[in-house]
């Protein structure tokens, strides 16, 4: 199944080689896959704090994909 990916942000370095950093990605994942199995297949680093939309919605990492989702994906915001 194929979904789409938007890293936003500083995470835009972390687009796969042969896609524009400012641009979504199509990614392949298996069928049934949940938000948590796509998040885990990203090339960000582990330990970063991110949060996520599934288009342009809050969702549960448990949340099923579906063929054609947007998996937007933006480090988690800071302050004090």
């Amino acid at each position: 199944m194929q979904i789409t990916i938007r890293l936003l942000a500083s995470f835009r370095q972390y687009t796969p080689a042969g896609h524009a950093p400012d641009t979504e990605y199509p990614c392949k994942v298996k069928d049934n896959a949940r938000v948590s199995d796509a998040l885990a297949e990203l090339p960000i680093p582990h330990g970063k704090a991110y949060t996520f939309l599934v288009n342009g919605r809050h969702a549960e990492r448990d949340l099923v994909l579906q063929e054609g989702d947007l998996l937007s994906v933006f480090p988690a915001a800071g302050g004090g």
